[in-house]
């Protein structure tokens, strides 16, 4: 049957009439425009003559983008809220919400059924070490950390299946310069894929379940606008996560990528946000820990052994406030906590507290670094700003560093890269024109977030990174004493570090959880939808837009795949002479599947790459002052 539709082309295309309809159609639906912008352009004359078989074309080619296979559909779920203001004719203010959704449960049933994850797929616990007596482990991937080994025993029988769930929520602007178009994505993808495949947005690991409503709540008061608007996103999110209840519990059969039917348990195991978000998924105040129960008065000093918060007494306190009318039993005022039904109240196994994974992008490179690190030790150099754009801009260029030529003083806004190169070289630049005990508390934090963001960590690198939190809070107080900062006790980000190597141990390595990467995906699935749109009820239109986007992906990945098999029937290139008439085993044994994976050049010959600077570091260097000042006594 896939050879009689290999040879068919009409069938291949199908339901676009060839190659040709369906790459421009392809096309039409990548390139982000909007159906007005589509419009204009099947007018132009050029397009137009080529199209001329049609004489609606726009509504054609998306009535058969809707005839393709798709993933999970939307659905949407209306929310009303009666306010306690009252309109100009004395009736109360009430308030119409749309929560956009997919199924988790049939997410999840896509990514475990997908061939192209099938070598990146683990479906058990794995230990591994690094010495021979099994006394050293590896940290690196979920299934690594001590959370899969503790909630194992949650499976009914041997052979089933535990996939931990990893949410990210966060909300983002839409709208450029005017008005105030937001959108909430939450987007889910599973422990059960490796970190380098859920961190590719071109992998499509991780995957959009739903839209959160984005409002002010002007129906209340002030009074009541905050906790109305917290209890609106538990209640979103409580319908949203709604099919994991059951299936959890009692686990749900999917067919999954090594051609094996498994009983799953879906559990949430990740939430990755950053620290408003946090606080807000926690039920608890911004001046609070999410993870752990420190006073915020002691958020600035180190804790070895923080109190965590439990699930447990939480709802309980929480239960005991809301039947009560208002009235906070005791403990409730010390723990921070909010007066909120909580989403995750009913959802087995799941320890929300301990979901709350590092955030190496908002915690360490923004903030501990950037908005503090860098703010207090410009403070204290010699020349203030001016002293170390200078250095900056006097760094030699190097092909691995970036060179700050106009300094960092002016740049209002920067990106994570941006940050990271500026770590690879602050410390040199701050060195000499501060004192030691700053320059000692900025290599504390430098190596920190170096450690932190290790792709495996070992006992001897964890160990190195509790050293360096450890030397920052000895050499901290200098910024006390130069009258940077009162106290270090309002940073939250600063005692979210105390959490790192606890998380590590549970959940495997930060670089798995950045919220980098749910960032990264605001622009695959929020932003270019909403250019597609005609920013009127934005949001259902970017539900079809994404809709028409994912049908296109799984068409183009079919035509990809049936291209392949096709070519593969033919005869080996094994048995042939050699173009060139040599007989080498490198050129001559490659045969045509091993073009389609490798690509030309990587069949043909090394794939070795080298990196040259495209500017010298010294030039015009004399053979006699490298030998000297280099060290290179060889060279000449």
């Amino acid at each position: 049957m896939q050879e009689e539709e290999g040879l068919n082309e009409n069938r291949l295309w199908a339901p676009f009439a060839s190659e040709e309809e369906w790459g421009l159609a392809q096309w039409l639906m990548s390139s982000g425009l909007s159906q007005a912008e589509i419009d204009k352009y099947l007018k132009l004359g050029m397009v137009s003559s080529f199209i001329s078989l049609l004489q609606n074309y726009k509504q054609s080619f998306l009535d058969k983008i809707d005839c393709l296979p798709r993933g999970p559909g939307w659905q949407c779920e209306i929310f009303k809220a009666v306010g306690d203001e009252r309109d100009e004719e004395g009736r109360e203010r009430v308030e119409v919400f749309e929560l956009w959704k997919r199924d988790p449960i049939e997410c999840i049933r896509e990514l475990l059924s997908n061939p192209m994850f099938r070598e990146h797929l683990q479906y058990a616990p794995e230990r591994r070490y690094e010495d021979e007596w099994l006394k050293m482990p590896i940290l690196s991937e979920m299934w690594s950390g001590a959370w899969w080994w503790t909630n194992d025993e949650v499976k009914t029988h041997e052979g089933a299946t535990l996939v931990p769930v990893i949410l990210a929520s966060d909300k983002t602007q839409l709208s450029n310069f005017s008005g105030d178009k937001s959108a909430w994505p939450v987007y889910l993808s599973i422990g059960n894929i490796s970190k380098a495949v859920r961190r590719s947005p071109s992998s499509h690991a991780t995957v959009l379940i739903g839209y959160l409503p984005v409002s002010k709540m002007e129906c209340f008061s002030k009074a009541k606008r905050s906790s109305s608007v917290y209890q609106l996103f538990h209640d979103c999110m409580r319908s949203l996560l709604a099919p994991l209840i059951k299936a959890g519990k009692e686990g749900v059969e999917m067919v999954c990528a090594n051609g094996c039917v498994h009983e799953v348990y879906p559990v949430i195991a990740a939430y990755i946000a950053d620290h408003p978000e946090q606080c807000l998924v926690a039920c608890c105040r911004q001046n609070h820990c999410p993870r752990c129960l420190v006073r915020p008065d002691r958020r600035g000093h180190p804790i070895e052994s923080p109190c965590l918060r439990d699930p447990v007494k939480t709802l309980s306190m929480i239960h005991e406030t809301l039947q009560s009318g208002g009235y906070k039993p005791a403990g409730f005022e010390g723990t921070g906590l909010n007066a909120i039904d909580p989403f995750w109240k009913n959802l087995p196994y799941c320890d929300i507290f301990s979901c709350m994974t590092p955030d190496l992008l908002h915690q360490l490179h923004k903030g501990m670094f950037k908005d503090h690190t860098v703010k207090w030790a410009t403070a204290c150099a010699n020349g203030k700003e001016d002293e170390v754009d200078r250095w900056f801009r006097a760094m030699p260029s190097h092909p691995d560093l970036r060179h700050f030529k106009r300094g960092i003083s002016l740049v209002s806004q920067w990106t994570g890269n941006e940050y990271k190169q500026m770590e690879n070289v602050f410390l040199g630049v701050i060195a000499g024109s501060a004192e030691a005990d700053v320059v000692k508390a900025v290599r504390a934090i430098v190596d920190f977030i170096f450690y932190a963001q290790f792709e495996t960590h070992t006992e001897e690198s964890l160990l190195r990174l509790d050293e360096a939190w450890t030397r920052f809070h000895v050499h901290k107080q200098v910024f006390v004493r130069l009258g940077l900062r009162k106290d270090l006790n309002g940073i939250p980000k600063l005692h979210s570090m105390t959490h790192y190597i606890e998380s590590i141990r549970l959940l495997g390595t930060a670089d798995g959880y950045n919220s980098q990467g749910p960032e990264r995906l605001h622009s695959d699935f929020a932003k270019v939808g909403y250019r597609a749109s005609n920013r009127k009820q934005y949001i259902q239109q970017m539900t079809v837009w994404l809709d028409r986007q994912d049908a296109v992906r799984r068409f183009d990945n079919y035509l990809r795949w049936m291209k392949q098999d096709c070519i593969s029937q033919l005869p080996s290139a094994q048995g042939g002479e050699e173009e060139n008439g040599e007989d080498d085993e490198d050129d001559g044994g490659e045969d045509i599947d091993a073009y389609l994976s490798l690509g030309v050049s990587a069949a043909r010959g090394n794939n070795n790459k080298y990196k040259i600077s495209r500017k010298p570091t010294f030039p015009n260097t004399s053979v006699k002052t490298i030998v000297d000042n280099f060290c290179a006594p060889d060279f000449a």
